[in-house]
């Protein structure tokens, strides 16, 4: 593809792994630099290497997305090394404790509305002063299936998801006179690192090894797809790539599913 993207600077929040990672990875392709934070200084320096072996178009802050003071120091690092800011994508997300209701503590629910809502907060807060001076300016946020179509599982991870779902919306009326583009993606089952906890997790209630509880859970949850697959980061990426660029001009406060059919309704 060649979406236009050259010259402008990407901020893609949780990019070391998974989603973040590919649509990072896509993004250098189409000519972006792109700004990748998260908590793992050695998981940052091996996504730079496998994406831009060079280090010309991709810079590594480690930040935790749920602290105000170091997501405000990210923006002075953007600031301070490109001067602007064109795209900011709200990737950054998961639970610390999976459970059902009864299952989780306060804490739990805490952490998962600071993570997956609050750090999209900050992250925006801070991006505002600058993406009203780009031509091109778009928030993009990273949301799921569950925030539409929750299961039986998680309710504070998928009550999350849906605030940020909300929370696009609000932003993309708020912020439409400045000409700020503002969508949510909702993302349908994806290998990732939450993926991952989740297996291990499966196998320690199943009581069955993690080779054979990923076999078991890939069935499952292909089962319930109509494309008969998990996804992947790449899947998602290309989504993204177009969100951020002059090909979508017209489109803000939409919410767009990415999940093979999964999801059960038309919206």
């Amino acid at each position: 593809m060649n979406l236009g993207l050259k010259g402008r600077v990407a901020i893609i929040s949780g990019g070391n792994k998974g989603i973040g990672k590919a649509i990072a990875k896509l993004l250098v392709q189409e000519g972006a630099s792109v700004v990748i934070c998260a908590r793992g200084l050695e998981s940052l320096r091996a996504v730079r290497k496998e994406i831009d072996p060079g280090g010309r178009h991709v810079v590594l802050i480690a930040a935790d997305a749920t602290k105000p003071a170091q997501v405000r120091s990210v923006f002075n690092m953007v600031l301070k090394r490109f001067g602007k800011l064109d795209i900011l994508v709200n990737n950054v997300g998961g639970a610390s404790n999976f459970g059902n209701f009864l299952d989780l503590s306060d804490k739990d629910w805490q952490e998962a509305f600071k993570l997956n809502v609050m750090s999209a907060v900050y992250f925006t807060r801070h991006a505002l002063s600058l993406l009203k001076k780009s031509k091109s300016p778009r928030i993009i946020n990273i949301s799921s299936i569950s925030g539409v179509q929750p299961g039986f599982y998680n309710p504070h991870y998928t009550t999350a998801k849906a605030a940020v779902i909300n929370l696009s919306k609000y932003l993309a009326n708020q912020f439409a006179s400045n000409k700020i583009l503002v969508n949510v993606v909702c993302a349908g089952p994806v290998h990732s690192h939450s993926w991952d906890r989740n297996i291990q997790r499966i196998s320690e209630i199943r009581k069955i090894s993690v080779s054979e509880a990923r076999i078991q859970i890939e069935a499952e949850e292909a089962a319930k797809i109509p494309l008969g697959r998990v996804g992947e980061g790449c899947d998602v990426a290309g989504l993204i790539a177009f969100l951020a660029s002059d090909q979508a001009s017209w489109i803000t406060g939409s919410c767009f599913h990415i999940n093979g059919g999964k999801l059960h309704s038309i919206n």
